[in-house]
């Protein structure tokens, strides 16, 4: 996956409001964002000489939408099989996000290097609490107000990732979709582990089980809020 800041419209375009955090009330289910990366002609990294790292993504997510259907959340996904991205370009992904009102969005990748699960969060400079409400950011630095927020959802997910004896790293990253989204936000990269391939189904469902534990968690955490569906 490549991993560099790309300018998504033209100046003009490039603005929107950021609404005021809120949590969710008990009476809502709480929403979980799944964007299985690439897709459609994107079929991303070749992760052997056969195996996409689209089929990965979409595999891994939803086995991950099924563990969290189960513990009471609404699960809303990008798209559900490897094939059927064909208009669901960077920034529509963010948008999806943006009109979820999710407690934590997920984008899903792979490769076929390094070792175990890495974990992502955006680079941008956390937006000043007192400037969140009072002016239009751009687009792709909406992410600028949920950094605190993103960095904590993926604390989490690196404790529970660990706790099961996965390997597991955290770092930060300028990329399009993290960027543009107003939720707290981490991206998700499967690798290899010893000599399981992250297509296995085994490793692929220990992975996912850590993750909707980590979210079980994080839905009664203060920092698990939505926006009001701030959108471009």
């Amino acid at each position: 996956m490549p991993w560099t800041k790309t300018v998504l419209f033209a100046a003009a375009a490039l603005a929107v409001t950021l609404p005021a955090a809120r949590a969710q009330t008990a009476t809502q289910q709480p929403v979980i964002l799944l964007d299985p990366g690439h897709g459609g002609p994107d079929t991303g990294a070749m992760l052997t000489g056969k195996l996409s790292e689209s089929e990965v993504t979409v595999a891994l997510a939803n086995r991950l939408r099924a563990l969290l259907l189960v513990r009471g959340f609404k699960v809303v996904m990008t798209h559900t099989t490897p094939t059927d991205a064909t208009d669901l370009n960077t920034d529509r992904r963010a948008e999806a996000a943006n009109r979820s009102g999710a407690i934590a969005c997920l984008t899903l990748h792979a490769t076929g290097s390094s070792n175990g699960v890495h974990l992502f969060t955006s680079a941008l400079p956390e937006t000043e609490p007192a400037l969140q409400a009072s002016r239009p950011v751009p687009w792709n630095e909406a992410q600028s107000a949920w950094v605190t927020r993103s960095l904590r959802l993926a604390s989490e997910l690196q404790a529970a990732v660990a706790r099961s004896h996965t390997p597991v790293t955290s770092s930060r990253t300028y990329l399009a979709q993290l960027d543009s989204m107003t939720c707290p936000a981490v991206a998700v990269e499967l690798g290899p582990l010893d000599d399981l391939t992250a297509q296995d189904a085994t490793y692929q469902q220990r992975v996912a089980e850590a993750i909707a534990g980590a979210l079980l968690f994080w839905r009664g955490h203060p920092n698990a809020v939505t926006s009001a569906g701030a959108t471009r």
